[in-house]
């Protein structure tokens, strides 16, 4: 995953959401990637012109990002508006040297509670946490936190415990929510629900089996497709979500994933959303899963 850069005059208003004229004119807002920056600003924009560049985290777009063809390679078009947290950073030309081209150091949030089913979590946590473990990218981050308490899981003698229960979700970049038992209970606990609510909409929120029912109660899959544990997927349409039966199905920012041993293709999935595909087919060698695991689309 790559920064995208976006060009304008300097001491433009990003507002709440930024929208340009582009937008409106061609239904995209044109960015490029670092290296092409400067050849784009001698391109399109008057030599008199004062410049800045917005540098824009993708990880925090709710639009799609297509990727145009150009003679000088892949050029970004966004879809949509951009969110005002995801212009990050003002550059002057001059900066962009030293500006960040490759998205490094993700914050990846795992909601854990008791009654939850363990493979639901470490099924996804193991392939994602192997982004910093395998030195893709060692400033990954990976953090399991309590939904209720600080005890989050026990059986057949073991306990998990967690050293923080429902900190700041404006913290994470992505946050990710097992299923299982505990939550039929949860789906109805006011202080949970609000505080999943309170992850920006913008970002990616995703699920293992009924842990869905969590997303929907917090208000994420209403007009959405999404899928869960076989058994409970007629409860889908409860929240105003389109049923859809798969091991993952991805709608931007949220992502949904079938029953327990789903989780597996859910976090190759967020690994290849991040990292790429190479990653993902190492990850996979070294987790001596299938093959199709590394290759595998949604």
């Amino acid at each position: 995953m790559r920064f995208l850069y976006h060009i304008v005059p300097r001491g433009t208003d990003v507002g709440s959401r930024y929208a340009p004229a582009s937008l409106v004119m061609e239904g995209f807002v044109h960015c490029s990637f670092r290296d092409e920056v400067r050849e784009s600003a001698l391109l399109y924009f008057p030599h008199d012109i004062e410049l800045e560049v917005f540098r824009v985290d993708p990880r925090r777009l709710d639009v799609p990002v297509e990727l145009a063809s150009s003679p000088r390679g892949p050029m970004p078009h966004v879809r949509g508006s951009i969110p005002a947290d995801a212009v990050v950073e003002r550059l002057s030309l001059d900066a962009l040297a030293h500006a960040a081209d490759r998205v490094t150091g993700t914050r990846f949030v795992f909601v854990a509670f008791e009654n939850m089913t363990l493979l639901d979590l470490v099924g996804a946590l193991d392939p994602v946490g192997r982004i910093a473990s395998m030195g893709f990218d060692p400033s990954a981050k990976v953090e399991v936190v309590g939904a209720t308490d600080h005890c989050v899981w026990s059986c057949e003698g073991a306990t998990l415990t967690v050293d923080r229960v429902r900190p700041d979700l404006t913290e994470a970049d992505v946050v990710i929510v097992p299923g299982g038992l505990g939550t039929r209970t949860l789906v109805k606990d006011e202080e949970v629900v609000s505080w999943l609510g309170s992850f920006p909409h913008n970002r990616l929120i995703a699920s293992v089996c009924t842990g869905s029912m969590l997303l929907g109660a917090a208000g994420r899959l209403k007009g959405k497709r999404a899928t869960t544990h076989h058994s409970a997927m007629s409860e889908l349409a409860n929240y105003g979500a389109v049923a859809v039966n798969e091991r993952v199905v991805d709608e931007g920012q949220l992502v949904t994933a079938g029953g327990v041993s789903c989780a597996l293709d859910l976090g190759m999935h967020i690994v290849r959303r991040f990292e790429g595909q190479a990653t993902a087919e190492k990850i996979a060698a070294q987790m001596q899963l299938p093959p199709e695991f590394g290759r595998r689309a949604v």
